[in-house]
This record gives C-alpha cells, structure tokens and sequence, in this order.
C-alpha cells in the first residue's frame, strides 16, 4: 500500500512500562485473504483484544479501529481503549492520508501481543475512515520509522529496543494457495522456506523511508524495458508495471499470441487489471504460450517469474480459447515498478532495516505451481441439465 501523504501531530505523553519475555526471534503465522491481501493477528490491551491488521511493508503506522469509529464496515473488528486497563488514549490527533483512502484518529499506548509474547506500543486508534480503507481493520505498517505520522517507536523498533529481537529486520514468506501457511519471521530468517540450494542474494536500498531498490528493468527474451526503481510492497495486490513499460510488454505477449486487455474488476481473482486471452486449451498449452518475465536487477541478479508465478487462474472457453486472470496490473506512474503480493509468492525476502538492504531467495513456492484451471462450457451444461429437469418436474 502506497502512503501518498503522512499528516501527524505528536505530544509528550506518559510512558507504559510492562514486564517482557526475552526472545531472538518472533515467528508469527499470516491470514491470506484469497491473496489480495495478508493479515496477521495481535491482541491489544488487558484484555487481549484480538485484531486482524494488514501486513504492509509500504506504510510505516500501527493503527486499529476505535470501537468508536465510523465510517468501518460492521464486520470489521474495533478495538475499545475504555475496556483495557492499561490503555492511555492521548489528545493527539492524526490523519494520514493513503492512495485507499483516509482515516483519521488519536495515538494511544498499550499492551500488545503477538505469538503470546508482550510489549509496549504506541499506535493510532481509527476514529474516521473512508473509501477502501472502510473494510480495514487496520494496518501492521512495517517502513521505516521516518516515513510514519507517529514518530514514536515503530513495531520493528519496540521489539529490538525491547530485546526481544536481535536486530531490526524481518522476513516474509507468502504461500499462494490456501488460507493458511505464510508467515512473517521478526529478527530472524528461516531457510525452510527457501528452495534448496539458493542463497539469498542483497541489494542495497537507495531510500532512507522506503524499501526501495535500483534495477536495469524487466524483460522478456532479449527486449529490456526501461524501469529504474522498484519498490517491495507488501499492502499492494498485483505486480505493478509502469504504464510505458506494460504497453511494451503486452505488444511483445500479442507477438506470441498472447491477447491482454486492461479491465478493472473489484472481486478476486480478477483484482488485477490485465486479462488475456491465449490459443489454448490445456494447462500445459496456456503455461507455454506467456513468456518468462525477468526482473533485472544488475549484472550478476535477475528475479526470473515463470507464467506460473504471475497467472492467477484460466477459464477455458467454448472452442480452442482460454481467459487468464494475470497477478499484473497497468500503473499511471511510470516513477518505479511496485512488487506486491504477486513477486512475494515467489521470492523469500528479507526486509533488513539495520543495514538498509532487502534479500531476495527463490521461495519454495516458485517452483512451477499448478494453475487454477476451469471450463466453462462444463458449468454451462450443468446449468442447462437443472432447467431440464425443472422443466419435466413441471410438466
């Protein structure tokens, strides 16, 4: 999730201080919610108030919904501050403003727990919300400290000036199937979910606030597209390509009979913008009709995606075609190529706040997953065998 502008207010307030077990490492399980976006579940206050919080390394504040708030969906969890003994809400008001929306609150202090292991945070409590953000509840914002509207310490600093964990970094693994098995790994990594014999490979960030990297540009074949940033966003869905960049792209899929169109969606697994449509019938067929896309980070580092890695799921159609929903997503800022969800399935990374650098290692999911295949001529004819039959029953 892209934080377009940070407006925040900060008072002095009274410090919470707590007793804390002490750890090297935090292992904590993600919530995938059909892969448009991760949670993570923590407990707030005395009472251990559970909240299910967005995991997004492209915002840097901790914030949940007020059991006050308005503007939330009625599903959403809201946390009450009132009911937790050691809360202190404080008169400092915040807004911040994100491309989803813009919600609007007051800093709070309490206990919180992740994977039974309790600190001291300060965090936003929600009061307003509008737009995409209404059906939040709430954001883990895992940037950099001096990118967030609460310039107290952030989650990753808390648990490192704390001592439960050994330096400021974390890692992610996000499995793309099924509800569960992801997980996010503080102060540690864990090379289980790496394929085997891969090394993780470093690459400086060029920003001080953001985990922003410097690439050469993506490629297909021998055809290199100019892009010279790249941002690892974890709050973004799709991998999303510069618009320049993503014509190119798609005129070099038509050469290989590949047909994209741009369309938006709002339901998965269509979130993303780009739908194709491809001369073939079976899963083999579609996997070697779209083109390997390679992401080039320098001389000695390409981030390979395989059709696997960035197709969600194709319908074949009556005849010799089929329908792909693709993981990308057509971008009006041609500034950086933004690597959501979509690149995290496949790569292991490690997002390194000490020695301002990210890794990158071939997840144990990029290995040639099966695609999500269906025909729909089959449902079709399921639908017609109900109407006939409807229609003996009646006569």
């Amino acid at each position: 999730m892209i934080l377009t502008v940070l407006l925040g207010l900060f008072q002095e307030t009274q410090s919470i201080k707590f007793q804390v077990q002490r750890h090297l490492t935090i292992m904590d399980p993600i919530h995938d919610i059909h892969q448009v976006e991760y949670r993570i579940q923590m407990q707030f206050g005395s009472l251990k108030q559970p909240m299910e919080l967005i995991i997004d390394t492209g915002s840097s504040d901790l914030w949940v919904p007020s059991i006050d708030s308005k503007g939330f969906l009625n599903n959403v969890n809201r946390y009450d501050c009132k009911a937790s003994s050691t809360c202190i809400n404080t008169d400092s008001r915040y807004s911040i403003f994100y491309d989803d929306g813009p919600i609007s609150g007051t800093l709070a202090w309490d206990q919180v727990w992740m994977h039974n292991i309790k600190f001291n945070q300060s965090f936003l409590l929600i009061e307003r919300a509008s737009g995409n953000m209404a059906s939040s509840g709430g954001i883990l914002g895992l940037g950099f400290h001096s990118n967030a509207a609460n310039q107290n310490p952030s989650i990753l600093e808390s648990l490192y000036q704390q001592k439960l964990i050994s330096k400021k970094y974390f890692s992610l693994y996000l499995k793309d199937e099924g509800e569960f098995g992801s997980y996010i790994l503080f102060g540690g990594i864990d090379m289980q979910f790496v394929q085997k014999d891969q090394k993780i490979s470093y690459v400086p960030l060029k920003s001080d606030y953001q985990y922003l990297i410097g690439i050469e540009g993506m490629s297909i074949d021998d055809e290199l597209f100019s892009i010279t940033t790249a941002l690892v966003d974890s709050g973004t869905s799709c991998l999303t390509v510069p618009a320049v960049a993503m014509d190119d792209m798609l005129q070099v899929f038509a050469a290989k009979g590949v047909e994209c169109s741009y369309r938006v969606e709002n339901y998965a697994p269509s979130y993303c913008t780009v739908h194709c449509f491809v001369n073939a019938t079976n899963e083999q067929g579609i996997i070697d009709s779209f083109p390997i896309i390679k992401i080039r980070v320098n001389s000695s580092l390409e981030l390979l995606l395989n059709p696997q890695d960035y197709l969600y799921s194709c319908t074949i159609l009556d005849g010799s075609q089929s329908k792909c929903n693709t993981k990308l997503e057509r971008s009006q800022i041609d500034d950086f190529l933004l690597l959501g969800d979509a690149f995290l399935h496949s790569y292991y990374t490690v997002f390194d706040q000490t020695d301002k650098q990210i890794g990158f290692a071939h997840s144990i999911n990029n290995k040639g997953l099966k695609l999500h295949v269906k025909t729909r001529h089959l449902v079709s004819y399921a639908h017609m065998l109900i109407l006939y039959i409807g229609l003996l029953l009646f006569i």
